[in-house]
């Protein structure tokens, strides 16, 4: 050390007063480098920058520079006000007994407290302009986050706008077609009859017409679709087109706009059945595949695997708890949706027969009808259809009803292909069935369910009886036949056929596909007449699912390759 640095001993004993003198001062080398660092400024800027720098480089108790060392070193209080440490020791004591405080802020301090700080020089930089323009830079990019938001609604609302007054005059145009046709075939004033009542166009019902065609898959192996109207989807199976994820998946259509959405990958086998459910508006989707699982898909939140493969599905509406499972060994399985881990029942149709469960439909129960009290499931195999009575029976160990299901065969004959049954009309259901040798066309019976009362059999299980006894128990459920409808005289694939109301004409209408059309045929079942013949796109091709959504107002013809929508359009009535 050289002769002109201080020792320790020699700082600790220098008095307040050898600080006033800055010839003197014990670190007068480190000034001197500090100072031929500096500018050489103003007298004025010089002032004032000094008594900033000195205002902050001492102890706010004694005004004197604080040291690196020694009892004037530089430390501070838990609230991170600076002082000498001297000073403010003596300042903390001399409270005593009273709690002592901080000078600056009056918050309570101990010698305690005191933390040393090593560090030769400090020096506070004034930041307030950058912390406004940090939080003005925020504020800015958060209005400008609202307006992007804004304007991307905006210009999808405009969108909409533009798309609903396209369609509004393409209906404009066809409108003022139709009047001016009417107009040019109208005779003569005076060889009409005179008549006040109005008189149809061509329909006394309306018809469907063409809206758009969609592609949905070039590979093909489409197989079944089902409509969701609570928020405008249609859901139609079809293969994955990623190389990557081979399998099976959905893809989702926008009903109302009639455009694809995105495809889901579910499966690793062909689906052969989707449903939602009729009531609730969860967007929960099932879907059965013959990979053997059925899986729940919320618009996948859960899976259950079989030892078969999955041919059918259905909701047990009004429950949104249960669920049906047909399989291709001829049995059926109950699931709860909240326990997938275990089946809550499990029974066969028919003990002789194991052929696929190919459709499922649930019957609720209706107390008030006498000869048809009891709810249960419409199972249809390939060589007959079955109702499977429900018996609810309460537990005192479980919350929920115990349910039994007891088979009862129809009298209904044929190949089997679909069964379709309307939710508002209980007990109203269709079977379809595919030409024979004895019945060379297509059919399609449209039934209603009914209780035969007095001639049901003491309540036990199929599952219990006997082959011999489930013989000799007899019907308990009868067909009443309501209309019978004929097709075309060939069937290339298993098609599935819809019986649904048309809320507009208020009319029970059938669709199916028809490979003899060229697309599908509309029946009405209250006259048992067909009115009208949709054509598809690809009149080679046959449609192999249909599908009625938006109450009936659109119809959805599915091909293996592509779904074309039709759109309902009431008659024009021309003054007579």
């Amino acid at each position: 050390m050289s002769n002109s640095d201080p020792s320790n001993e020699e700082i600790a004993n220098v008095n307040h007063e050898s600080f006033e003198n800055d010839d003197q001062d014990i670190f007068g080398e480190e000034e001197e480098e500090e100072k031929e660092d500096q500018v050489i400024e103003p007298p004025a800027n010089k002032t004032n920058d000094q008594s900033m720098s000195d205002e902050s480089d001492c102890c706010l108790i004694c005004f004197e520079q604080w040291t690196t060392s020694g009892p004037h070193r530089i430390c501070c209080l838990k609230c991170g006000h600076l002082f000498g440490k001297s000073c403010i020791t003596k300042w903390i004591m001399s409270n005593r007994p009273k709690q002592g405080t901080c000078p600056q802020c009056n918050a309570k301090a101990t010698v305690k407290d005191l933390r040393i700080l090593y560090c030769k020089k400090i020096k506070a930089i004034d930041t307030t302009d950058l912390d406004r323009a940090l939080q003005d830079l925020d504020t800015e990019r958060k209005l400008r986050r609202k307006i992007e938001l804004e304007l991307s609604e905006c210009k999808f609302k405009l969108q909409l706008a533009c798309s609903d007054a396209e369609n509004l005059r393409d209906e404009l145009r066809s409108l003022k077609a139709v009047v001016s046709a009417a107009e040019i075939n109208r005779p003569p004033s005076g060889s009409v009859p005179p008549s006040k009542r109005p008189k149809m166009a061509d329909s006394t019902t309306g018809n469907y017409d063409l809206v758009k065609s969609i592609i949905i898959s070039q590979a093909g192996q489409c197989r079944v679709m089902t409509a969701y109207d609570y928020i405008n989807l249609l859901c139609i199976s079809q293969s994955s087109t990623n190389p990557l994820f081979k399998g099976f998946g959905i893809k989702k259509v926008h009903s109302e706009e009639a455009r694809q959405l995105k495809y889901i990958h579910l499966h690793s086998q062909p689906i052969r059945d989707l449903a939602f459910h009729p009531e609730q508006q969860d967007a929960i989707i099932a879907s059965a595949s013959v990979d053997k699982t059925l899986k729940l898909t919320s618009l996948l939140v859960d899976q259950v695997r079989f030892i078969s493969p999955i041919w059918s599905c259905c909701w047990a509406s009004p429950s949104p708890n249960y669920l049906f499972a047909g399989c291709g060994n001829g049995s059926v399985y109950l699931f709860d949706i909240r326990i997938t881990s275990r089946p809550v029942s499990m029974f066969s149709i028919s003990a002789s027969s194991m052929a696929p469960v190919i459709a499922l439909q649930y019957i609720p129960p209706d107390p008030n009808n006498t000869s048809f009290p009891s709810g249960g499931l419409l199972a249809g195999q390939l060589n007959q259809v079955a109702f499977l009575e429900e018996t609810l029976t309460s537990t005192s160990t479980t919350t929920d009803e115990d349910r039994q299901y007891r088979s009862y065969p129809l009298p209904l004959e044929g190949s089997l292909v679909s069964l379709s049954s309307l939710h508002d009309e209980r007990g109203l259901f269709l079977a379809s069935y595919r030409p024979s040798t004895r019945i060379p066309r297509v059919r399609h019976l449209c039934t209603r369910l009914t209780g035969l009362g007095n001639a049901i059999a003491p309540s036990s299980t199929f599952s219990q009886q006997t082959p011999s006894q489930q013989q000799t128990a007899g019907h308990g459920y009868d067909c009443v036949s309501v209309a019978s409808l004929y097709g075309g005289t060939q069937m290339k694939m298993l098609a599935r056929a819809q019986i649904f109301r048309q809320e507009q004409s208020d009319q029970i209408l059938t669709v199916s596909g028809d490979d003899d059309a060229g697309g599908a045929l509309i029946w009405d079942c209250g006259s048992s007449t067909r009115i009208q013949a949709l054509s598809v796109a690809n009149t080679s091709a046959s449609v192999i699912d249909v599908c009625a959504f938006n109450s009936g107002n659109n119809l959805a013809l599915l091909t293996e390759h592509q779904v074309d929508i039709f759109k309902f359009s009431s008659p024009v009535y021309i003054p007579g």
